[in-house]
């Protein structure tokens, strides 16, 4: 007996080592990716690495990715640590169907249970092609649960593939640090980097609110190279900076979708709320389930004129208000990372322990202590696989 392993699976390029570097330098604000390593009291922890390759072996496995949809390659590399684990993590689709084709083809050696999360997965589901897709309804029935952090991927996810256990759970993430003073002029922020954001909309509000700052921060090459009017101002910005000072100087928080189904833009939404900036978001993806208590505006997808009217009302509001919304909002609903984390060590607790998991899990509540008060499950840890070469 003794704690479960439990192994994240993460992308390539997010391996702990490169992580600390970045956060040593300022540019992220978790000490590992996505906090993960906040679950270290309950199991532990092990994640997967980048191995070393040439132009050659990146090619191949981009090539291989490219083909299955998922990145094979990169979970075979760390199949070692895939097959010790009790209990698998990953972040993605990605991730999660190459540990599920792992399991499929040697179910003996690779035994321990997954938790699967999806994100854009069943947003790009309609047009898969139908062999892709009878692939993958296998593959994640190799899955204990699958966890999705909208109501739309949960109703997508279940129609496509049923017959799984599927839960909606409320994302988390870190603090930003709360505004303490209005800006001499409005200051509009709106940030992020997901493929769902309406940079056009946004573009043509600024243009209809010529005496309104902008301050757009993007990595994306196609946001920063877009033709924005004068008053407003595309960048690139370290994640420290905009946690640290970008959302305690906004006016506004921005939140332009498209049509989604994986609340894009719930990162920038918990972020904005626990700075007690006002947000203005397009009503997409299930994005009102995050939004709600808080200080924020919904409206109309595509929809310019209310958009702009709404950042203009929210202004005024703002001008008029003391400064500061309710910053505990997030931490009332359970929007905090350790939130986050503290979710998914119970549901993989109860899953290890064949038991049902705490139905807190899937409100917008705050779960934070739970992690720390459940019980180690009453399982056999034992491996046999992990003395077997890999």
């Amino acid at each position: 007996m003794g704690r479960p392993r439990v192994t994240v699976v993460l992308r390539h390029g997010l391996n702990p080592a490169s992580w600390r570097s970045r956060h040593e330098r300022g540019e992220v604000w978790d000490r590992t990716p996505y906090g993960y390593d906040l679950a270290e009291g309950t199991f532990d922890i092990s994640w997967t690495s980048d191995h070393a390759e040439g132009a050659v072996a990146r090619m191949w496995r981009l090539s291989v990715r490219r083909l299955l949809g998922f990145d094979l390659v990169h979970a075979w590399r760390n199949r070692r640590a895939i097959a010790e684990a009790d209990a698998i993590w990953t972040h993605t689709e990605l991730e999660h169907l190459a540990v599920a084709f792992l399991k499929m083809l040697a179910p003996h050696r690779y035994r321990g249970l997954s938790i699967a999360q999806s994100v854009w997965l069943w947003d790009g589901w309609p047009s898969i092609h139908p062999l892709r897709a009878a692939l993958y309804r296998r593959l994640l029935r190799q899955h204990t649960v699958e966890l999705v952090l909208s109501r739309s991927n949960h109703v997508a996810s279940s129609t496509a593939a049923p017959g799984r256990d599927v839960r909606r759970i409320p994302f988390g993430t870190h603090p930003a640090m709360p505004c303490t003073q209005r800006a001499e002029t409005p200051v509009v922020l709106a940030n992020g980097n997901d493929r769902h954001r309406d940079w056009e909309l946004l573009a043509e509000v600024a243009r209809r609110l010529p005496a309104v700052t902008f301050n757009v921060i993007s990595f994306s090459d196609s946001v920063l190279a877009r033709d924005w009017p004068s008053n407003a101002h595309a960048r690139s910005a370290l994640q420290t900076e905009v946690l640290g000072e970008l959302y305690g100087k906004a006016s506004v928080v921005a939140i332009p979708l498209h049509e989604n189904l994986h609340a894009s833009g719930c990162t920038v939404a918990i972020e904005a709320i626990s700075a007690g900036v006002p947000i203005v978001v397009s009503d997409a993806g299930g994005i009102d389930e995050y939004t709600k208590d808080a200080d924020a505006t919904l409206v109309p997808v595509d929809d310019v004129d209310a958009f702009a009217a709404a950042i203009q009302a929210a202004i005024l509001a703002r001008t008029a208000a003391t400064v500061g919304a309710d910053p505990t909002v997030a931490e009332r609903r359970g929007l905090t990372h350790r939130d986050y984390i503290s979710r998914l060590s119970l549901i993989t607790l109860a899953a290890l322990a064949g038991t049902p998991a705490d139905p807190r899990t899937e409100q917008f509540v705050s779960v934070a202590d739970l992690a720390a008060l459940a019980p180690a499950p009453e399982v056999d840890l034992g491996h046999p696989q992990r003395s077997s070469s890999t």
